[in-house]
C-alpha cells in the first residue's frame, strides 16, 4: 500500500470540507463514514484510549502529557498496532461486502488513501510509528472561528436534550482547546511530508488550493473532478460575535 494521507486539525477547522473535496478528487478515505467523513470505529478507537488515560477529545491534556514519555508513546503505538492487525477494515470504515472488498483490494495496488478524524491530531506521533512515510495534511482555521463553532455546536446539542460536555459552553475553554490541537500538530511541522493548509485560503480560491493538494496527495484528477471538488467548498461566512 501507499503511505496514507492523514488529514488532521482541531475540531470545526474545515477538515470535513477538505476531506470531502479530496474524496471527490480520488483520495480513498473509507466507505462506512458519518456525515463528517469519519469512521465511527476510528472515533471509538481513539476515544477509548483517551478515556483510559483520564482524558477525552475535549480534555486531551492527560493524554498529551503521557505521550511525552517513552512508555506512554510505546503503549499508545502498540494499542493502535494491535487493533489494526485485528480490525483494519472496520477501523477505517470498510464494509464486509463486495464493494468493501474491492476498495480494500485497490489499496494493495497502490490506490491513494487516508483518513480524517480530528483525534488523529493528538495521536499523530503514534500513527507515524506505524506509517512513517504518511503525508500529514494539517488544516488550520482562524482560532476564534473554530472555537465559536465548537461552542455553537455544543449549545445546539444541549438544546436538543444531550447531556453537556464539560467546559464546551465556555468560549475561552474552546479557544484553549483549539490551541492545544494546534500545538500538537506543530510537533509534525518539521516532517518532509507535512503540509499546513489555511482553510480560509481554500475557501477563497478552491481551484488553485485544491490543485496544490492534488500534488501533495499524489492524486490523478480530471478537470471535471477538480471543478466538482472546488464547487463543494463553501465560501467563508461572516463570523458571529458570541459572548
Amino acid at each position: 500500500m501507499k503511505p496514507p494521507v492523514l488529514i488532521i486539525g482541531a475540531h470545526r477547522s474545515g477538515t470535513s470540507a477538505t476531506a470531502r473535496a479530496l474524496e471527490l478528487l480520488g483520495l480513498q478515505i473509507g466507505q462506512r463514514l458519518d456525515s463528517h467523513r469519519e469512521s465511527k470505529a476510528l472515533q471509538r478507537l481513539h476515544e477509548k484510549y483517551l478515556q483510559g488515560v483520564g482524558g477525552s477529545w475535549s480534555n486531551p491534556k492527560p493524554f498529551l502529557e503521557r505521550m511525552q514519555t517513552t512508555e506512554g508513546r510505546r503503549d499508545c503505538t502498540e494499542y493502535l498496532r494491535s487493533n489494526l492487525n485485528d480490525r483494519f477494515a472496520a477501523i477505517f470504515g470498510y464494509r464486509n461486502n463486495p464493494k468493501g472488498w474491492w476498495l480494500r483490494s485497490r489499496l494493495k495496488f497502490g490506490a491513494p488513501w487516508g483518513w480524517k478524524e480530528p483525534r488523529t491530531t493528538l495521536f499523530a506521533l503514534a500513527w507515524l510509528e506505524l506509517f512513517p512515510n504518511a503525508r500529514i495534511l494539517h488544516v488550520v482555521r482562524d482560532t476564534l472561528a473554530a472555537a465559536e463553532s465548537i461552542r455553537e455546536r455544543e449549545l445546539k446539542f444541549q438544546a436538543a436534550g444531550d447531556p453537556p460536555t464539560p467546559n464546551l459552553a465556555d468560549l475561552d475553554y474552546c479557544r484553549e482547546l483549539v490551541e492545544i490541537y494546534l500545538r500538537a500538530s506543530e510537533q509534525l511541522a518539521n516532517s518532509p511530508n507535512y503540509r499546513r493548509l489555511q482553510f480560509e485560503e481554500l475557501q477563497a480560491n478552491p481551484p488553485a488550493m485544491l490543485e496544490q493538494l492534488v500534488n501533495f496527495c499524489q492524486l490523478r484528477v480530471t478537470t471535471g473532478n477538480l471543478a466538482a471538488a472546488a464547487a463543494s467548498i463553501r465560501p467563508a461566512r461572516v463570523r458571529s460575535a458570541l459572548p
